[in-house]
C-alpha cells in the first residue's frame, strides 16, 4: 500500500464518521424535540379543568349503575382477567428491562 492509498482510506473514514455523527446529532435534537412538544401537551391537558358534571363520578360508581347486562357481558368476556393479563405483560416487560438495564 503506498501513502495515497492510506490518505484516501483515512479521509473515507474521517467523512464516514462525520456523517455518523451528524446523523446522531440530528437524531438526539429530533427526540428533544418530540419530548419537549409532548411535555407542552400534557401541561396544556392538565390545565384543563374537570367539568362540573364528571367532578362526582369515578368507575366505580358508572358501572354499578349501568345494570345486570354490563356486568353479564364484563363477567362473559373476561374483561378483568384480560386486563389484568395485560398488566402481568406490562410488569414482566418493565421487570426484563430493569434487569437487563434497558438493553433489550
Amino acid at each position: 500500500m503506498g501513502w495515497l492509498s492510506k490518505l484516501t482510506d483515512w479521509l473515507r473514514d474521517q467523512i464516514i464518521a462525520f456523517f455518523h455523527g451528524l446523523q446522531l446529532l440530528l437524531e438526539a435534537i429530533f427526540m428533544f424535540w418530540v419530548h419537549q412538544m409532548a411535555s407542552v401537551w400534557l401541561t396544556l391537558l392538565e390545565l384543563l379543568p374537570v367539568p362540573d358534571f364528571l367532578a362526582g363520578y369515578s368507575l366505580c360508581t358508572l358501572l354499578s349503575q349501568t345494570g345486570p347486562t354490563v356486568g353479564w357481558a364484563l363477567n362473559t368476556f373476561r374483561i378483568g382477567e384480560g386486563l389484568g393479563l395485560i398488566a402481568a405483560a406490562y410488569a414482566f416487560r418493565f421487570t426484563r428491562k430493569l434487569l437487563t438495564f434497558f438493553q433489550w
